[in-house]
């Protein structure tokens, strides 16, 4: 019997389809629906179609709206995607759309973590909100020759009034790509007060911001440690959600 993970985010939902075995056959990310209890029960009817009788676990903060076996907290999903997809990193960084988290983890099972206090400047809705304001797509953000740290640094630590700073720096006809790398580099300092709390190194780390192309030599400079970015590191919740779909009562 096939398995599958949701995992219902604030920006993206993000799916992991496995086989019986434990192989994964298919991972995908659409955005997150507006009308979700609506939505899924559709969206599952489809899956079904494709895969036959399946066993369904979600996580997220639109987890709930998923028809399934069950859902689960969504930091027990990414330690068990961690240890099934990089089972030497045991700290977690892990940026979503709404908060910043650290979470040690050891043979899949969750040891410890720590949250931001859902400062809107340490997380990825930060970034989403300016490439809008500076009408970039985020896919065009491109690391790979950043400076470090970066030409531009913003000084608040608040997204409110970083935004007024990143607006003072359009007026200046700053490049959209450098106001771009100064609030990645922002989000990334922010979450350094979290790393403290852990004092590891290497860390692994997960979310949307894995997808940047060159962030894994941009983040081990702002965050003043070892960094890896995983292959999946946007699917791990996801991922950990579909094991922990064999272990779910029918």
């Amino acid at each position: 019997m096939y398995r599958i993970g949701i995992d219902v985010g604030s920006a993206y939902t993000k799916y992991c389809v496995m086989d019986p075995s434990g192989g994964i056959v298919d991972l995908s990310l659409e955005k997150t629906a507006i009308r979700q209890r609506e939505y899924f029960p559709e969206k599952l009817r489809r899956l079904r179609e494709q895969y036959g009788d399946v066993r369904i676990v979600s996580c997220g903060y639109g987890k709930k709206n998923v028809p399934g076996l069950g859902n689960i907290n969504e930091l027990t999903a990414l330690a068990r995607g961690v240890f099934y997809s990089e089972p030497e990193s045991d700290v977690v960084l892990d940026i979503g759309g709404q908060d910043t988290k650290v979470i040690v983890q050891s043979q899949g099972q969750l040891k410890r973590f720590f949250l931001n206090d859902r400062c809107a400047a340490g997380s990825g809705l930060f970034l989403a909100n300016t490439s809008k304001l500076l009408e970039t797509e985020l896919s065009k953000v491109d690391l790979t020759d950043a400076g470090c740290p970066p030409k531009i640094r913003l000084s608040s630590v608040c997204a409110v009034f970083a935004q007024s700073e990143i607006v003072e720096l359009i007026a200046e006809n700053t490049p959209s790509e450098e106001i771009l790398r100064a609030v990645v580099w922002q989000i990334l300092v922010q979450a350094k007060a979290l790393l403290g709390k852990v004092g590891r190194s290497p860390i692994l780390l997960s979310g949307g911001l894995t997808q940047i192309p060159g962030i894994g030599q941009y983040a081990r400079h702002a965050l003043e440690c070892e960094c890896r970015i995983p292959e999946n590191g946007n699917f791990l919740s996801a991922i950990g959600c579909a094991l922990c779909a064999a272990d779910c009562p029918e």
